[in-house]
């Protein structure tokens, strides 16, 4: 019996007018920059990316070398684009429905939480879910730079069960790339699927976020609920 429920933040619960690293290349090319790079420096990024999602090097660090990749020699111009770059990430949008959906769950009497991938502070989360309207609803927080570890390492989803105190078959993970909803099912979790990759294999699909509401697996703990309170 599923008795809580983990989503991906970025594009299950918020989403933005584009991903931040096109608007970072967009805005490169606007001021005349080169926005290509070299295999070899696009592989470095990555591990630059997964370092600093892992806390392991902070945002800083992380866009300083991918502008210093792209011929932003200046200092103070680096920093100027970073600050342009880390406002544009805290511009979030809410998911059509998130909140009703969220409110419908809590009411349901399901723990509610994130188990998500930054590359900033844990803090910084919590207002962009502020902002889209959710904040008060979240339970518990699985966050990559506070555990030293990203999706689809079992040790992100496994921490969240830590918190919740239940068992691997007592909760569903809600996303939608192929690779945290494989993670998520490699470490016991019912997974649902949403606005997902075309390839993504879960063991449950939604259109939309308010789907969740009417998933047949998700009324059972309601009702279990309910009659335990009837008997009582």
């Amino acid at each position: 019996m599923i008795k809580a429920i983990f989503f991906d933040a970025a594009g299950i619960l918020y989403t933005r007018s584009v991903p931040t690293e096109k608007f970072a290349l967009d805005l490169l090319q606007k001021k005349g920059f080169p926005t290509e790079i070299s295999p070899v420096q696009y592989s470095q990024l990555l591990t630059l990316k997964t370092q600093a999602s892992q806390g392991l090097i902070d945002h800083k660090t992380y866009w300083d070398h991918f502008l210093l990749m792209r011929g932003v020699f200046d200092s103070q111009l680096r920093k100027d684009f970073s600050s342009a770059f880390i406002n544009f990430s805290n511009e979030v949008q809410p998911i059509p429905g998130v909140r009703e959906s969220l409110m419908g769950l809590k009411q349901k009497g399901f723990l509610l939480g994130i188990i998500t991938d930054t590359m900033y502070p844990v803090e910084w989360k919590m207002r962009r879910l502020e902002k889209v309207g959710v904040s008060e609803l979240i339970d518990i927080v699985a966050c990559s730079t506070d555990l030293g570890a990203h999706k689809p390492d079992p040790a992100v989803y496994l921490y969240a069960l830590k918190q919740a105190n239940l068992q691997k078959n007592e909760s569903a993970f809600v996303g939608h790339l192929s690779i945290e909803l494989n993670g998520a099912q490699g470490a016991g979790m019912i997974t649902i699927a949403i606005n997902h990759d075309p390839e993504a294999i879960a063991d449950y699909y939604c259109n939309s976020i308010l789907d969740l509401l009417d998933l047949p697996i998700l009324q059972r703990f309601h009702e279990d609920v309910t009659e335990t309170r009837e008997v009582n």
